[in-house]
């Protein structure tokens, strides 16, 4: 059978959330589950678990990728708030409350996504093509790290001096009760997140 390819000139946006699903263990490795195929935030990402129980958010747009990175982190920044709640509806992540990890989809390189990526280590940016594959709908995925990476100068590492070295001494430090930092609180849901998680 002769092998028909194309590349489509446009992919809907629920055409391309459909395409994403089927690529999740692409997307965030092998043991990859689906938890939520609509999260009820801009852009309405879709919320996976990968096999260390992380879970994923995974951000898209067919058309703007400023929008597709600019609402992953809005959904991360949600879903870190609400992890309490997000560990109780959703077994699979097995209440370890692990933080999230955030994979954008978009057909073009963000900008600026550079120099957020080499502060956001959980941060995996992909570049995705449509496709007709033997007249069924098909999507190439291919990771944007290479490219950054290619893009980056060289630099020079400093040729490192001779330091004299003195004697170490251990310093041990008391803390008293009162000095010691307040236990972080999560900040609170709104109603719509609260009633969202709910009904679950």
């Amino acid at each position: 059978m002769k092998l028909s390819i194309h590349r489509e000139a446009r992919c809907s946006p629920e055409q391309l959330r459909v395409l994403l699903i089927d690529a999740a263990e692409q997307l965030a490795g092998r043991g990859a589950r689906v938890l939520e195929a609509k999260l009820p935030w801009e852009g309405h990402p879709l919320l996976l678990v990968d096999s260390e129980l992380h879970p994923v958010i995974i951000s898209f747009d067919s058309e703007h990728s400023e929008a597709a990175l600019l609402n992953g982190l809005m959904a991360v920044e949600k879903l870190s708030s609400a992890l309490a709640w997000v560990n109780q509806v959703y077994d699979a992540l097995q209440h370890r409350e692990q933080p999230p990890r955030l994979v954008v989809v978009s057909a073009q390189l963000p900008p600026g996504s550079s120099a957020i990526l080499g502060r956001c280590a959980s941060l995996r940016l992909f570049q995705f093509k449509a496709l007709r594959v033997n007249g069924e709908a098909g999507l190439w995925l291919e990771p944007l790290v290479d490219q950054i990476d290619a893009e980056r100068p060289l630099s020079t590492a400093p040729v490192p001096r001779p330091v004299r070295e003195t004697p170490k001494t251990a310093a041990v430090s008391h803390v008293s009760p009162a000095d010691q930092p307040a236990e972080d609180t999560l900040p609170a849901l709104s109603s719509e997140e609260t009633a969202y998680f709910q009904q679950l």
